[in-house]
């Protein structure tokens, strides 16, 4: 693998978890992406990327469900704003004020399934 490959796939790697971290917010895209100083049409290109690069994934056999461990990641927000933290097990969840109690709630289902 050259090191553009290798670089690209850490990018996406690091968008994979981005794109989590926007859909687990609650915000829109626009206003998720003001608080990052990003635009929208990055965010979709990144989103694309990541959702081409699991589908590409699949389709050589592999589970979309696969686990690796990964560095941690830079923050993407500032801990300040940070509420809580829940863990259920070995796993964890940052929680923010803007969280809904519905969100709330599928995010300590999905938790409790780990």
């Amino acid at each position: 693998m050259t090191s553009n490959e290798l670089k690209h796939q850490a990018k996406t790697q690091e968008w994979g978890l981005a794109t989590q971290d926007y859909r687990s917010s609650g915000l829109s895209v626009r206003e998720w992406c003001r608080q990052q100083g990003i635009t929208p049409t990055t965010y979709y290109r990144w989103e694309r990327e990541v959702l081409s690069d699991i589908g590409r994934k699949d389709a050589e056999g592999r589970s979309g469900s696969t686990f690796v461990e990964l560095p941690a990641p830079q923050p993407l927000r500032n801990n300040s704003e940070r509420t809580a933290t829940l863990n259920i097990g070995s796993s964890g969840i940052d929680l923010y004020q803007e969280m809904g109690p519905e969100l709330l709630r599928t995010l300590v289902e999905l938790l409790r399934q780990c």
